[in-house]
């Protein structure tokens, strides 16, 4: 079987989708030896490719914000060129002129733009508008992070359940100490909390601030560490940032490298993550993969993946984030327990298995296609 494979996430600054792409590639190149695999993208694809089944297709087209119309407009010449028999679109979109003799996978990570549509940039809020329902009806299959959102697809389109199929992500692989070279971090404080993600609304920062000034961060010495790109709409955060008691605690490093951000999470106290809604939550297992505790949201995903194993709160209470925080700091047996509590949660989540239960989804649309 040949299969297409939108690799545009890899075409950019790794994020989560990226990061679930790229990881479960890798995976895809061990265990499959039986399927060809096309990598398109409308610019230069960054993934080592060690099978001779596979192959990068790259156009000329740098302009993110144009990618999608690149997608559109070529992933169906393409296809037609080399015979392809199933596409897969890993990020929400198929491209909608594909023939209908193509078989579809569809990865749908979340439904931010109907939870939550004020928090997204607004090229992405109407790409998914647009795009989003027209690629669940052509999909032949769809496949999800969690439990949680095949419910939230459910509950807000007409999709057949019998075609939707929950695949938990593995695990990030971050690399150890004795893979990592010395980074510059000796600057950290001595103790500070974490926060892993793009400076968005829906990432609840502004509350994570109010929660951290509540906290009292000079009585207790300690900080804030904010790792991820700029993003979008933070613009009251950054006023909130910006207030004198705040700018001594509260550190933003932007973009990190893989070997850089492991060691934060070596040395936090704890990642404080309580997203208003995601599809999945990849810093919760970064976390735990490296003994953090995690204080997380109790709504979507995030409940289903942290389990027992982290601190659940209602993101929309500030008073009771700040209570979590408090416990953790000064509660070192509690600290104890949520990091052996979440070293056993990571072992349920592993990129061999959602690559095979991934590969079992294809091979199960080509053979229908097929028929």
């Amino acid at each position: 079987m040949k299969i297409g494979v939108d690799a545009r996430p890899l075409s950019y600054q790794l994020t989560g989708i990226g990061v679930y792409l790229k990881n479960l590639l890798d995976e895809l190149q061990r265990i499959d030896c039986r399927n060809h695999y096309f990598l398109i993208s409308n610019g230069t694809i960054d993934y080592e490719i060690k099978s001779p089944r596979w192959r990068r297709i790259e156009g000329r087209l740098k302009k993110k914000l144009l990618s999608t119309l690149w997608m559109q407009v070529w992933a169906p010449i393409i296809a037609s060129r080399f015979q392809i028999d199933l596409f897969w679109g890993p990020r929400h979109h198929l491209p909608l002129l594909l023939s209908p003799k193509i078989g579809t996978v569809l990865t749908v990570h979340d439904i931010v733009f109907l939870r939550y549509p004020g928090t997204m940039a607004l090229p992405n809020l109407l790409v998914e508008r647009l795009l989003m329902k027209r690629s669940l009806k052509r999909s032949d299959a769809v496949i999800t992070d969690t439990h949680a959102t095949a419910h939230d697809i459910k509950g807000q389109f007409e999709v057949d359940p019998e075609k939707i199929f929950p695949i938990y992500l593995g695990s990030p692989k971050l690399p150890g100490k004795a893979d990592r070279g010395n980074g510059p971090d000796t600057d950290l404080p001595s103790r500070f909390f974490l926060f892993v993600g793009t400076l968005d609304p829906r990432k609840n920062l502004r509350r994570i601030l109010e929660a951290f000034r509540l906290l009292g961060p000079a009585r207790h010495d300690v900080h804030l560490l904010i790792v991820g790109g700029e993003g979008w709409k933070n613009k009251d955060f950054l006023e909130v940032l910006s207030s004198r008691l705040l700018s001594s605690y509260v550190h933003l490093s932007g973009y990190v490298a893989v070997d850089l951000l492991a060691s934060y999470y070596e040395k936090a106290m704890c990642l404080v993550f309580p997203s208003l809604y995601e599809g999945f939550g990849l810093p919760i297992l970064e976390a735990m993969s490296c003994g953090t505790p995690v204080i997380t949201s109790n709504v979507s995903s995030m409940k289903e993946v942290a389990g027992d194993a982290a601190l659940l709160i209602d993101p929309l209470d500030i008073q009771e984030l700040t209570g979590a925080m408090k416990r953790v700091l000064t509660d070192e047996s509690l600290r104890r327990t949520l990091s052996m509590k979440g070293l056993k949660r990571v072992n349920a989540f592993t990129w061999k298995r959602c690559a095979q239960e991934t590969l079992s989804v294809l091979n199960m649309c080509n053979k229908r296609q097929a028929l």
